[in-house]
């Protein structure tokens, strides 16, 4: 039976809450300095339940009156606050990148990224059987039609995503209230999952450029600076931005990669332990299987990395990217749930057949503080029309 989220939406309205809450909390996240929006900025309860800040950085949580939240975003101070003072602007302070008394120290740029290298290898060889539980959102929009897709999935875990196995899921009606038309039954939108700056194991992505997968590779094709960043318990980062080599030959790389998919972006990196904390990255000829045609796709994406294992594994990962046919947001969280990752789901190339065999389970969507929706997805949910 199929279940689209206004049909479940409706019925959640009538259930009750599994765990009565004081609050909920809703705000937005923004850089102290500029007054930014800061997009998928984590916040988490005490007790390791919690939640990211959507693609316009607002939030919503579900909180008791004496819970305290940490609000952080790798580069920028943590903030603590108690529930009963979370106020509707929260301001994250980002790290300086340079102090007064600071003694200078020469680094060793290039022996920074060969032992983040060997760190993110590490990690993925010892751990590349682990699996962890996430939420995954997907919004497309072309020309004529949109679609909202939410699940919850297993996924291996370490260094990038790969094997993903689907849950639950509910996917929606388009904008007007009608089924969607738009051709996701060849689509290969899963993929653009797997990517990371390393990114081991993935079919689509294993021959791709990436700045952070080999060290030769890395002194190859790219031209590398490295920044310091201070905070103010003295935490330090590295903030290593990979651009092509030649910059007045970019084009001429993108010829000749061609079909090669490439990576350039920014690392930042604690450098104290030299692990990998957040990249934000940008490839510029990727391709995505969609209306039953291979289409050109520039994407943008954030991933964030978690050590609570002790080895990289990813948090979350968001990803921005089309062309003038089709637009799409991916967004995938971790949910840091045991039982997700213990669990046994449904594996397939197309995401809409898995989430039809793999139904709804109603206690999964009750339990976990869902991303907030942006005003578009949530307009797509119910069934409201875009605006032009």
């Amino acid at each position: 039976m199929r279940h689209t989220l206004f049909s479940i939406l409706l019925l959640l309205v009538c259930l009750p809450p599994l765990v009565a809450q004081d609050l909920t909390l809703q705000g937005q996240v923004r850089d102290a300095e500029t007054g930014m929006p800061l997009p998928f900025a984590s916040i988490y309860v005490v007790a390791g339940r919690g939640t990211l800040t959507n693609a316009e950085g607002d939030f919503s949580l579900s909180a008791e009156n004496q819970d305290v939240l940490t609000f952080s975003y790798v580069g920028y101070e943590k903030l603590k606050l108690k529930a009963t003072d979370v106020p509707r602007i929260v301001k994250l302070k980002p790290f300086a990148r340079d102090l007064k008394e600071v003694v200078v120290v020469s680094v060793d740029k290039w022996d920074v990224v060969k032992r983040v290298i060997n760190n993110m290898k590490k990690g993925f060889s010892k751990h590349k059987a682990e699996k962890q539980g996430y939420f995954m959102r997907t919004w497309m929009k072309d020309k004529w039609d949109s679609n909202l897709i939410e699940c919850f999935m297993a996924a291996l875990s370490a260094s990038n995503l790969r094997e993903e196995e689907t849950l639950s899921g509910i996917y929606g009606m388009n904008s007007k209230g009608d089924s969607s038309r738009m051709g996701l039954n060849f689509t290969n939108i899963q993929k653009m999952t797997e990517m990371g700056p390393s990114c081991f194991g993935s079919d689509y992505w294993e021959a791709a450029i990436k700045p952070l997968y080999s060290l030769s590779m890395a002194k190859k094709y790219y031209d590398i600076s490295l920044d310091i960043l201070f905070g103010n318990e003295d935490e330090k980062l590295y903030r290593i931005d990979f651009k092509w080599k030649d910059v007045d030959r970019a084009e001429w790389h993108t010829r000749y990669l061609e079909e090669r998919r490439h990576i350039i972006g920014t690392a930042y990196v604690d450098a104290k332990t030299l692990r990998l904390l957040r990249f934000e990255g940008n490839v510029d000829n990727a391709y995505m299987l969609y209306n039953f045609q291979r289409n050109p796709n520039a994407i943008k994406f954030h991933m964030n990395y978690d050590y609570t294992n002790g080895y990289p594994a990813v948090n979350n990962l968001a990803i921005e990217g089309g062309n003038e046919l089709l637009q799409y947001r991916v967004l995938m969280f971790n949910v840091q749930d045991s039982l997700l990752s213990e669990s046994s789901g449904l594996v397939g190339d197309n995401i809409i057949d898995v989430i039809e065999n793999a139904g709804y389970d109603s206690a999964l969507w009750e339990k976990y503080d869902i991303i907030k929706r942006t005003a578009e997805e949530e307009r797509v949910a119910f069934g409201e029309p875009l605006s032009k």
